[in-house]
Formats: structure tokens, C-alpha cells, sequence
């Protein structure tokens, strides 16, 4: 399978192996679903093919390889049909479930690099040697139950929803002395960045080293998927919620910036989306936006943005195989950056995942409060 390099000229070889190790018949087919990769018109480009000889044989082993760009990261789930039955995502009709019956397999047990999906099952991560280094990245913890350690709760009342929402709140490492005036950040899908994806521990590496200046950093529950799909996905609900409820609470419990300017709101998918009608709807209160694979195919948001391209700072980030999501939000970066906002896109080797998702969190906010402006 080749993919388009969109400005990564070199390619790298990658190679998957499989082996069913319990008993039994072989099985009748194997796929990788690599996140963003499995074709619905044609999954079984992203099958798996017995190897032949005889070690391999009685091995049972079955290999896969893939030419992709140098750079690419992605999280992915290994998924084997049983012998003598339908292969369920060769029947399948429609995208939707060919990719569900893709992706119902485990992690792959050889690999140690663990990732964590949304509702916090794990997954297994690569990287090809030409992704950026991150060093400061943590360790996913998925499916953690619990208190999140280094992170203290809040229950704030959402006066509109008439209920309490929960706020985990991360601060900075000691640095001795007295600290104020922090920026503070924003982030949706508290829960997951919080529980599985072990943020808190990035964010003590990635300040300890410089990667990312001193922040705060209040990490938004969206509840259940219910919830999130109602509340995050629009331009009302927990946009309204962080700036009548939330920012007040913030300000006057830590010790951050006041200012529009020192104020970033970011999220993923609803979350980047949420994120872009923030500053659109409330400019004088987060001047900046950091967004992540914002689906942009439920709004065009350049009129909505357009009345604020002067006063805010937005940078978005997509996976060039998450189509939907990535040509929509670098046509929206192209419109505001020729009417002269601050404006930025990067396109990332990936598709719609926390496996890029983390280390660029990080790269991003390091980004967008450079020079505190």
C-alpha cells in the first residue's frame, strides 16, 4: 500500500507479522487496522498474507507490510476472523462497519508500545523513525481507574445544564518562590487525557526541560459519549460553559494570567472543534486556540471567525488521512490567513488519533504561547 507523501519524500518499510498462539485452525483472515487506514472499497489491502516455507507454516505466521511515509504515527489493533466463518469486514456493506468489525481485535502482543483509545482500551503505537522525537512523552495508562495522580478535582455547577461538571486542574512543578501570572490552558476530553493518556506526567517532563513553558492546566470532563456528542460538538453547551462558569472558578483558585492573550483553549475532534467556536464566541475572554483534527465538516466557521481574525491566534493540526477532517481545516487556515489572522496549519503523518494526538498537544501549546502574545 503506498500513500501519498504530501511533502515527506522519503518512505519507510512497514513491516507487521502475526501469529495466532492459541489452538485450533489458522484463521481465515487477518487485518490491521491502523487508524484511518483500513479502505471500506478495498480492506484487503490492509490484510495480512500467510507467510509460506515450512518453518513459517508450522509457525503459523502471517506478515504485512506497508511503504509509508518516513514520519507517519499511528495506533493500531490486530484482528483475526475464525476459520471457516464469514469475514466480517469482507461482508460488510458500508465504511461505518467495515471499520468497527476492522478494528474488534487486541493490541499487538509483541509490541511494548501501548497507546490507549478514547474509552481507554489499549491499543498498540508506532512511530517510524523520521516522527519527531519526543522525549518528554509519557507512558499511556490505559484503562485507569481512580484518582488521577498530580491532578486535583473540581466540581463546577454548569448553570445552564443545571448540574455539576467535574475539572481536573494540573499546575506546574514547584519552581520555587511565588509563581503567578501563568497561561492557562483549556483542554476538552479531560477525562481521556487525564485517565489514559497520562498528561500530567508529559506535561512535568515536557516543562522540566523546556519542551513547554510553565502552564496551568484545567482538563474539562465530557462525560459520557452521549453527552459529548450534544454538548461539545457545537457552538453552545460547554463552549458556553467554559467562558460563564468555568474561566471565573479558574481565575480566582490559580495562579494564572487574567488576560485573553495568556488564555488557550484545545481538544481533539469535538474538542478541536469546541476549541475554534471558543474564540469565536469569546474573544475577550481565551484569545487563543489550539485544534486538533476539529471536524470541521459539521460548520463553516470562517464566518464566525472572520469578525475575530485580529484579535486571536489559532493553529490547527490534522492527519493527512483523516480527509474529512484535514481538507477542511487547511482550506479554513488558508481563508484566515489570507485575510491576515494569525493563523496556522500543520499537516501530520496520521490519521484521527491519540497516537499523534499527545506529542503534538504539546508542540502545538508550545507553539501558540510563543512570545506570550
Amino acid at each position: 500500500m503506498e500513500a501519498d507523501p504530501q511533502g515527506c519524500p522519503e518512505f519507510r518499510a512497514a513491516t507487521f507479522l502475526y501469529r495466532e498462539d492459541g489452538p485450533g485452525a489458522p484463521p481465515e483472515a487477518v487485518i490491521l487496522s491502523a487508524n484511518a487506514l483500513v479502505d471500506h472499497r478495498n480492506p484487503a489491502a490492509t490484510e495480512f498474507t500467510p507467510l509460506s516455507g515450512s518453518a513459517a507454516t508450522r509457525a503459523g505466521l502471517w506478515a504485512l507490510t506497508l511503504r509509508m511515509p518516513q514520519d507517519w504515527e499511528a495506533s493500531y489493533r490486530i484482528t483475526s476472523s475464525p476459520a471457516g466463518l464469514p469475514v466480517p469486514w469482507r461482508t460488510a456493506a458500508d465504511r461505518r462497519t467495515v471499520r468497527i468489525a476492522a478494528n474488534a481485535g487486541g493490541r499487538d502482543s509483541r509490541n511494548p508500545h501501548v497507546g490507549a483509545a478514547m474509552d481507554g482500551t489499549p491499543t498498540s503505537v508506532l512511530r517510524l523513525p523520521g516522527a519527531p522525537a519526543a522525549p518528554w512523552l509519557a507512558a499511556p495508562t490505559p484503562g485507569h481507574t481512580g484518582p488521577v495522580p498530580r491532578l486535583q478535582e473540581l466540581w463546577v455547577p454548569d448553570t445552564l445544564a443545571g448540574r455539576m461538571r467535574k475539572v481536573w486542574l494540573y499546575a506546574p512543578p514547584a519552581t520555587g518562590g511565588s509563581v503567578q501570572g501563568l497561561p492557562l490552558v483549556l483542554l476538552h476530553d479531560g477525562q481521556v487525557w487525564a485517565r489514559y493518556q497520562n498528561l500530567q506526567a508529559t506535561l512535568d517532563s515536557a516543562i522540566r526541560c523546556g519542551a513547554l513553558p510553565p502552564v496551568c492546566v484545567a482538563l474539562i470532563d465530557s462525560a459520557d459519549v452521549e453527552t459529548r456528542s450534544r454538548e461539545l460538538s457545537g457552538p453552545v453547551g460547554t463552549v458556553d460553559f467554559l467562558g460563564r462558569d468555568v474561566l471565573p472558578v479558574l481565575r480566582g483558585r490559580l495562579p494564572v494570567s487574567p488576560r485573553a492573550e495568556d488564555t488557550v483553549v484545545s481538544g481533539a475532534s469535538y474538542g478541536g472543534l469546541a476549541a475554534l467556536w471558543q474564540v469565536a464566541r469569546y474573544p475577550d475572554l481565551i484569545g487563543k486556540a489550539l485544534a486538533q483534527s476539529p471536524s470541521l465538516w459539521r460548520y463553516d466557521l470562517a464566518a464566525y471567525l472572520m469578525p475575530v481574525k485580529d484579535r486571536v491566534r489559532i493553529r490547527m493540526q490534522a492527519g493527512r488521512y483523516e480527509s474529512t477532517v484535514h481538507e477542511p481545516a487547511a482550506h479554513l487556515a488558508q481563508v484566515l490567513g489570507e485575510a491576515g489572522a494569525d493563523v496556522g496549519f500543520r499537516s501530520i503523518t496520521g490519521g484521527h488519533d491519540w497516537a499523534w494526538w499527545s506529542p503534538w498537544l504539546i508542540r502545538g501549546l508550545a507553539e501558540v504561547l510563543e512570545d506570550g502574545n
